[in-house]
């Protein structure tokens, strides 16, 4: 659990541009219908565990629960 505390106390926000295509594959696609928060938050959980950081997206309405998410995940 402090290994997940501590990769979430170091995420960084970046442009997606600036990053290549090794790091899709811990990429969350978060949208606002298809997946409630929790299932976020638990394959966020599983993602840090694996790769140590974790890319967040999303598009439109879907950014709000983006941000959401990402303020559970800090805390």
């Amino acid at each position: 659990m402090e290994g997940i505390t501590e990769g979430v106390n170091n995420l960084n926000i970046m442009d997606s541009s600036a990053s290549n295509n090794n790091n899709k594959k811990n990429r969350i696609q978060v949208s606002n219908t298809k997946k409630p928060l929790f299932f976020y938050v638990n394959l966020a959980k599983r993602y840090m565990q694996q790769y140590n950081e974790v890319e967040l997206s999303a598009l439109g309405m879907g950014i709000l629960l983006c941000t959401f998410f990402f303020s559970v995940m800090k805390s």
